[in-house]
């Protein structure tokens, strides 16, 4: 804003002579092209994340396939971190930038459940980001499920001046990668993120055991309600599997914009994603470089001791949330996966849970008496959203539908 005191001039004619007369203004201000040139560059910032998506979104990998990914990444560092150090170890890549004794880190998995196709392109529908097979003319899975993540990871490489980034191969077969990961790397790790869940609102703090204390909680709480995010329980992933392997860190997982994950009709909601990004930017420069001491503790559902918050209500970690189930009924009767859609549910050695071979995870099963939502229709949802599971599944439903068209 440019406050200006304007000052008048009025020449006047008195017949052979002039007298001139100086009139000061009242002050006025205006806005200068300031924020239009804050615009430019906010618009020039959002294009060039979403090109490094596309790009990303763009390099097709499979379980046990994954060395086109690694190699991007290996690029990607070498072009845009010149200084980072670079380890790829048994297909993990371990990247380090800058210098300190704690770092933030982000993680992610190189691999994705999809076929390679000969024909593949990413297709941008006013920032719907979706794949085709043109040889076929059929839609394909794009990978968000974890491009998506390896995305969020390379763009807090290039923002921050300290942190650390490992990408894992074959987490989709079962955390390979992760499970045989170099635990002496993450010895100066003060905390890790992933994104590597569906949906925009998700924050994991529970995958068969908590993930993080109740000082992180607090931390990032504000945060989290700023950007839209609430704490509920997930499935697994290569957070969850560091924390098994006892990292001795709060880590945690987080929606990040993709859809109906681990089918043709996959798409990425590029301001979701953004979104997510932003909020892991804030949350990294909120903790810093600093240490979030934890020790997962593995519990059944019914295990009431709470570690670092003994004796908290559930709803403490689990929210509103938990009080719907990760299996969801679908139209035809059959117990499915609210992550993947799976429906061949198996027994899972936890009480309260079912096990699902295509996510190679535990999700929960919860209860609900007189439970009438399986009636729910479209129009019932726009009118009553109440963020529940089945409501979520309709909506990804929906979003699926949508991707089609």
């Amino acid at each position: 804003m440019v406050v200006l005191n304007i000052i008048r001039i009025f020449v006047i004619d008195l017949g052979g002579s002039t007298k001139v007369r100086l009139i000061l203004e009242p002050p006025i201000s205006f806005t200068t092209n300031y924020s239009l040139k804050h615009k430019t560059l906010m618009n020039k910032l959002l294009l060039g994340r979403k090109k490094l998506l596309i790009d990303i979104l763009s390099v097709q990998t499979t379980s046990g396939n994954e060395f086109d990914m690694i190699s991007y990444i290996h690029k990607f560092c070498r072009e845009n971190a010149p200084d980072a150090e670079v380890v790829i170890k048994d297909s993990n890549i371990y990247v380090t930038k800058g210098t300190a004794d704690v770092y933030p880190c982000m993680v992610a998995h190189t691999d994705t459940v999809h076929d390679i196709h000969k024909f593949y392109k990413v297709f941008d529908d006013d920032n719907c980001l979706f794949a085709f097979n043109s040889e076929s003319g059929k839609q394909v899975g794009v990978g968000g499920d974890d491009k998506v993540g390896i995305w969020l990871a390379l763009e807090m490489l290039i923002a921050k001046d300290n942190i650390k980034c490992a990408f894992f191969h074959s987490e989709e077969v079962g955390c390979v990668g992760s499970r045989a990961a170099d635990m002496d790397w993450f010895k100066d790790v003060g905390y890790c993120l992933q994104g590597d869940r569906r949906g925009s609102k998700d924050f994991v703090n529970n995958i068969s055991g908590k993930l993080f204390s109740k000082a992180f909680s607090k931390s990032i709480a504000p945060i989290l309600s700023k950007y839209g995010y609430a704490e509920t329980s997930g499935a697994i992933t290569d957070v969850g599997q560091l924390a098994e392997n006892g990292i001795g860190v709060c880590v945690a997982n987080m929606s990040c914009g993709y859809y109906a994950p681990h089918s043709d009709e996959e798409i990425v909601e590029f301001y979701d994603a953004n979104n997510c990004l932003n909020m892991v930017d804030k949350i990294i420069n909120e903790l810093g470089c600093n240490k979030y001491e934890y020790q997962q503790q593995k519990q059944s559902w019914n295990d009431y001791d709470w570690g670092d918050f003994n004796g908290a209500k559930k709803d403490y970690w689990y929210a509103d949330d938990m009080d719907d189930s990760e299996v969801v009924v679908d139209e035809y009767g059959n117990e499915t996966c609210y992550y993947c859609g799976f429906n061949s549910l198996t027994e899972s050695k936890f009480d309260g849970y079912k096990f699902c071979p295509d996510c190679n995870s535990d999700i929960a099963l919860l209860q609900n008496e007189d439970d009438d939502s399986n009636d729910i229709e479209y129009e019932d949802v726009s009118d009553n959203y109440d963020g529940s599971m089945k409501h979520r599944a309709l909506v990804n439903k929906y979003l699926t539908s949508y991707a089609k068209k």
